[in-house]
């Protein structure tokens, strides 16, 4: 049985209050919309309001049954992880190479030691 709009509404709060508003227009709740433009304006105003709230309802819906799929299918795989120290440190001062460390001679007289490490 599948379930009634009113149902399926109780699961977006958010998409809900803005319908409720489109209602209150179509009634004229409030008493603002007393000529066709200013219901117009806010009939525009709600329908941009409902479609970002939709889309975004979507997109979240959307990842979580990405993740859940990519779950059952990869089940070793590491959703979220902090990085190591040791993962920051090489984000931080990559230099777009392959190697993870390298060696690298400096010029003394151009970089004395006077100021800590190199």
């Amino acid at each position: 049985m599948e379930k009634s709009l009113a149902e399926r509404l109780e699961a977006y709060p958010e998409l809900k209050k803005h319908m409720e508003q489109m209602l209150d227009v179509v009634e004229n709740i409030g008493g603002r919309a007393n000529k066709a433009n200013d219901a117009e304006i806010q009939v525009v105003d709600n329908m941009r309001k409902i479609g970002a709230t939709a889309l975004q309802e979507w997109a979240v819906h959307r990842e979580k049954t990405t993740t859940s799929q990519w779950t059952e299918e990869h089940p070793t795989s590491i959703k979220h992880g902090k990085k190591s120290p040791l993962g920051n440190y090489c984000w931080a001062t990559r230099n777009h190479s392959t190697a993870l460390f390298t060696s690298t001679k400096v010029d003394r007289s151009i970089y004395p030691r006077s100021r800590g490490r190199l």
